[in-house]
């Protein structure tokens, strides 16, 4: 009559899983593997780095495949095309990432030579950038692979391990570096709540700093909208803007995997928030 509120171990998967999207026969109706609440990516300080060809640069450079082998492969999660994600339902809409937002398609594991064309086209030198993660063990095998993939682009990459208080650290403009980590999960269905939080003053987890007043505007009319399959479509505009403008690189769509014991009924992974449905799950008799 066990509910697990974490996560099955790592070394438990291919016990009970078939693959990332499927359990195994005998778990099918108590074990899940489904999306978690969070998007994550790395933010890209826009009064720093003020280039666009830059941006897109550092974005197609990245070796994403191998953060998400990392990380824990694809049990860990998808690699994602923006900061609104799949299970949010109706503001979601692929925003074509890899495929036609770079002027070629983006391999998983990033293209430095598509790189260095556009830092060609930038008419300046490759930066030498500061990125900020919070330490771990596997934050820092990530930050290896931060470095190693876009220094292969030309960029020069200073690491700054912070050991603890991450975002109290990124939030003070005079410390933080330029770019870093991140992950957002929406407070309810609706990408009023990702959208204007990530990427406006107003929202209160500007770590990309945008301050475009046209940006703004735009943000502000889709927050106000009545109609919601309107609101809808605007969100996903603005989702593909941001990716375009590079506020942000988008990493892993978070995926996570729960069992629950087989005296639970009416079990399944509550998509919004990535969870069980605590008000509807009870005890079988």
């Amino acid at each position: 009559n066990a509910l697990q509120y974490g996560a099955i171990q790592p070394e438990n998967l291919e016990t009970v899983f078939s693959d990332a999207n499927t359990a195994k026969p005998e778990f099918a109706d108590r074990a899940f593997t489904d999306y978690d609440p969070y998007a994550r990516y790395y933010w890209i300080r826009q009064d720093k780095v003020t280039n666009l060809k830059i941006r897109q640069a550092m974005a197609v450079a990245l070796d994403r495949a191998a953060i998400q082998a990392n990380v824990g492969g694809v049990f860990a999660g998808e690699l994602g095309d923006g900061v609104i994600k799949p299970n949010i339902g109706q503001d979601y809409a692929a925003t074509g990432w890899a495929t036609d937002l770079f002027g070629a398609p983006v391999p998983p594991n990033g293209d430095p030579e598509l790189a260095k064309k556009l830092i060609a086209e930038s008419g300046e030198p490759a930066p030498s950038l500061t990125f900020d993660y919070g330490k771990s063990d596997v934050a820092d095998k990530n930050a290896a692979i931060v470095k190693a993939s876009l220094e292969k682009a030309g960029f020069k990459i200073t690491l700054n391990p912070i050991e603890s208080g991450y975002y109290g650290y990124v939030f003070d403009a005079e410390k933080q570096g330029d770019f870093g980590t991140a992950g957002w999960g929406p407070d309810w269905p609706n990408a009023s709540t990702v959208i204007p939080p990530l990427f406006t003053d107003d929202g209160g987890f500007n770590l990309s700093r945008v301050s475009d007043p046209a940006w703004l505007e735009k943000v502000k009319a889709a927050v106000s909208n009545t109609d919601r399959a309107a609101q809808s479509l605007e969100w996903q505009a603005l989702n593909k803007e941001a990716m375009t403008q590079v506020y942000a690189i988008p990493t892993i769509f978070g995926r996570n995997q729960t069992i629950a014991g087989s005296g639970i009924g009416n079990l399944y992974r509550w998509a919004p928030y990535g969870s069980w449905p605590y008000a509807q799950v009870y005890v079988k008799q």
